[in-house]
């Protein structure tokens, strides 16, 4: 007879629970809102292409406790770290990665490789000819941005990657990579101004044009000129 009663009573808990919910919202004016369910060609709850509400939850929160995603969604915190991205410069276009293989040396996984770009001579110039990041193998543990000395590559915040493919897609390439340094500072505000950033972007900024010069003035080594062969010493009879 107790298991009955005990039965019973979680039912009317959860019954409680259920109308609750319902009353909460219609008590703070989202009775009507439309929760869920994606875009349809006919919504009577169109948002007319507005972003959707970003919903914080704690221990006050009261009411609908699950998150209607993608009409809903929780908000992003600064550190939270998915892929990593390559940052360049937004007034110029400067990109600050020098491949020196130090990210791709220092991941666990072994998910980055990379090649070094070219002058227009031949010589090898610090800036990636081409930069690649397997998503699928990357562990998403922000090493390669923790050791990179010029403060290249960042953590991006980006969750939304699911395709119908993945043996081409999920493989980034340097174009699918690289962000501005505004975008950077939009979703990494308080990274952006802590004086460690501004040091490094100093220093940064003061490489750029040793770089530069470096790429526009480079000479080709000359080749060594070749020795002609000694002439024939004559016989004596």
């Amino acid at each position: 007879m107790d298991i009955g009663q005990h039965l019973i009573r979680g039912h009317f808990i959860t019954l409680r629970r259920f109308l609750l919910t319902f009353w909460v919202d219609i008590r703070a004016g989202r009775g009507l809102k439309r929760r869920g369910g994606g875009t349809f060609w006919f919504d009577f709850f169109d948002r007319n292409g507005e972003k959707p509400p970003t919903v914080t939850q704690d221990s006050k929160t009261s009411g609908v406790f699950t998150v209607e995603y993608p009409d809903e969604r929780l908000p992003v915190y600064e550190r939270f770290r998915v892929l990593p991205v390559l940052i360049y410069d937004q007034e110029d276009g400067y990109v600050r990665c020098t491949c020196c293989n130090i990210c791709a040396k220092v991941c666990p996984p072994q998910c980055i490789w990379m090649s070094k770009a070219e002058t227009h001579h031949g010589e090898p110039y610090p800036q990636p000819r081409e930069f690649f990041i397997d998503m699928d193998v990357c562990m998403n543990c922000g090493l390669c941005s923790e050791y990179c000395p010029f403060d290249a590559i960042k953590m991006d915040q980006n969750f939304e990657l699911s395709n119908y493919e993945r043996h081409q897609t999920h493989v980034y390439s340097l174009q699918d990579l690289l962000v501005s340094s505004e975008y950077y500072s939009k979703t990494h505000p308080e990274a952006w101004e802590s004086a460690e950033e501004i040091a490094e972007r100093n220093k940064v900024a003061k490489k750029k044009q040793q770089r530069l010069q470096k790429g526009l003035t480079a000479a080709p080594t000359p080749a060594p000129a070749a020795s002609k062969p000694a002439a024939p010493k004559p016989v004596g009879v």
